[in-house]
């Protein structure tokens, strides 16, 4: 398919289908175990594609007051308000992520990148740069291999991602991912670049 046609349209019609495999239906244990670390919990998050965003919501109830998610499909958006009604509604930026001009200390990958056609994931790593700035992490999983149906979700080998990132980040963590749920077992990485 080409990647144009991933838009916002296509993401709706996954959702309104019921078809969204990517989603777990709870949190990340991985994210929840790298999320139960840091150390400042007035940090502003940005968790982009969130989806359902259970994430988000396991970060507010959790003290990280400042969390915001993107995401461009209003079925997503209305399941996530359905199932987290208390989330406040200013912090969900419904829209295109590549257009979003604000500023954060943390941006979560969780099945966003995958979603995105790889013609398109350098401008993913230059978005990500420009809405941390200098001081701020992106963190997140990222799958560890391509896959051999055509995508999304689409994945890369750890080199692809180094070449990838490593243009925007100074320092970047790529290591297996110890705590993925088990269908993805030995299938992701841990992803963590600062520029500080």
């Amino acid at each position: 398919m080409d990647e144009m046609k991933f838009d916002a349209r296509y993401w709706q019609s996954r959702y309104e289908a019921g078809n969204t495999p990517w989603d777990i239906g709870y949190p990340s244990p991985a994210l929840i175990r790298y999320f139960e670390q840091l150390p400042d919990k007035s940090i502003r998050i940005l968790i982009p594609g969130a989806g359902f965003g259970h994430e988000a919501a396991w970060l507010l109830e959790n003290g990280f007051e400042q969390t915001y998610i993107c995401e461009w499909a209003s079925q997503a958006v209305a399941g996530f308000l359905v199932a987290y009604r208390s989330f406040p509604k200013d912090q969900i930026l419904q829209g295109d992520f590549f257009r979003l001009e604000e500023s954060f200390d943390l941006l979560v990958e969780q099945t966003f990148l995958s979603a995105i056609h790889p013609d398109q994931w350098y401008r993913y790593a230059q978005q990500c740069k420009t809405l941390l700035g200098q001081r701020g992490t992106l963190a997140g999983l990222l799958f560890a291999q391509p896959f051999d149906e055509p995508g999304p979700p689409f994945g890369g080998t750890p080199e692809q991602y180094m070449a990838l990132f490593s243009p925007h980040f100074k320092r970047i963590s790529l290591t297996p991912c110890v705590h993925s749920i088990t269908p993805r077992q030995g299938r992701e990485l841990f992803l963590e670049a600062t520029n500080s």
